[in-house]
């Protein structure tokens, strides 16, 4: 006997030190009949579960940039310096609202054709190219984990649980990003977005990540920060939990996360967890 209950909504939205929060719950059980007092609280509790995931859990799938760190504020710094170097937006800086619109989660190839439109292909992935050539430059002294990730990692390996690392940044800032902060040994996988048939928001990168690891997406989820990031690992068929540290609460609801967090020490994912 089971119910069959739907997930909640929970965004937060945490942007420019302004803190705004929405709650919108809903919920839809189906009791069978002549339940016994067990299974009646059981299936009660299920009910409040803040993560659609089937028992066991299995596996954690992370993104990188946003995610892991708050390597945001380097990626629009290097942006905006080297558009507006070039005359971009009529020599105007390009503004933050601009780059989390238009940029933000968003892999290379793509970025090309959203920024370059009129430029032949070779010579906008070549801004590319130097733009992460930046990036990296500064990121290598600057980038430091997201607060409450170390707990969160020693939660996952504590309970022998799969991950991966699942990104649309380019291998070499993933690899630079995973070692800088500690995680080399941690993930079992790093699956790019461009090394696959569609990178974010198509769902390929979640769908590699969980076949090679063996998981089905019913036990399993997703930590994403980008809107193209939600919609893939929902595509996919996981539950998304949002990092809310640059994109708006209504982006990220509106891209199917099932609630927001600020960072990794933020209580309502503590609760969720110590439900699963």
């Amino acid at each position: 006997m089971s119910a069959l209950v739907s997930l909640c909504s929970v965004p937060l939205y945490v942007q420019n030190k302004q803190f705004y929060s929405t709650i919108n719950f809903s919920k839809i059980a189906t009791v069978v009949p002549q339940m016994s007092l067990s299974s009646s609280i059981s299936n009660q509790h299920e009910s409040k579960c803040l993560l659609p995931v089937d028992a066991p859990l299995k596996a954690i799938l992370f993104d990188i940039d946003g995610t892991l760190c708050d390597s945001d504020p380097i990626h629009y710094y290097a942006f905006r310096e080297m558009l507006q170097e070039i005359g971009f937006n009529g020599g105007a800086p390009i503004s933050e609202e601009f780059f989390v619109k238009n940029i933000s989660g968003m892999h290379n190839d793509e970025l090309c054709h959203v920024l370059f439109p009129d430029w032949e292909f070779e010579r906008a992935i070549k801004f590319m190219d130097d733009k992460e050539d930046m990036f990296r430059r500064i990121a290598s002294e600057q980038l430091k984990p997201l607060n409450g990730l170390e707990e969160v990692r020693k939660w996952i390996e504590d309970r022998g649980l799969k991950r991966a690392a699942v990104t649309n940044a380019p291998r070499p800032n993933a690899e630079l990003i995973i070692s800088m902060l500690g995680l080399s040994d941690f993930f079992e996988l790093l699956i790019i977005g461009s090394e696959c048939q569609r990178a974010k928001p198509f769902p390929d990168p979640y769908l590699k990540a969980l076949q090679e690891l063996g998981v089905s997406p019913k036990h399993a989820f997703v930590f994403e920060d980008s809107i193209s990031g939600i919609k893939a690992g929902v595509a996919a068929g996981m539950p998304v939990v949002g990092l809310g540290l640059r994109n708006p609460e209504k982006l990220l609801s509106e891209a199917g996360a099932t609630f927001v967090i600020k960072d990794f020490n933020d209580s309502k994912l503590w609760t969720a967890l110590e439900e699963l």
